[in-house]
């Protein structure tokens, strides 16, 4: 695992927010969203083998207790 799989609340309200701009972005500002979720410790494809993060695909990340979302 690159990343983490145990976040904040405030970490998972941040990627929250970083996935809905990048399903939005185009191209070059997907690659910039993707290096902020990075910092937190978010590695979608690598960790979770997700391609195109949703928010709904994220959620049921957090529902299957893939990641932990602590106090």
């Amino acid at each position: 695992m690159k990343g983490k799989n145990v976040f904040t609340k405030q970490e998972i309200e941040e990627l929250r927010e970083l996935i809905r701009q990048r399903v939005k972005a185009d191209r070059n500002a997907q690659k910039r969203i993707r290096d902020k979720m990075r910092k937190i410790g978010f590695y979608g494809g690598d960790d979770f083998g997700i391609i195109d993060m949703t928010i709904e695909k994220f959620d049921k990340l957090i529902a299957d207790k893939r990641i932990i979302v602590k106090g």
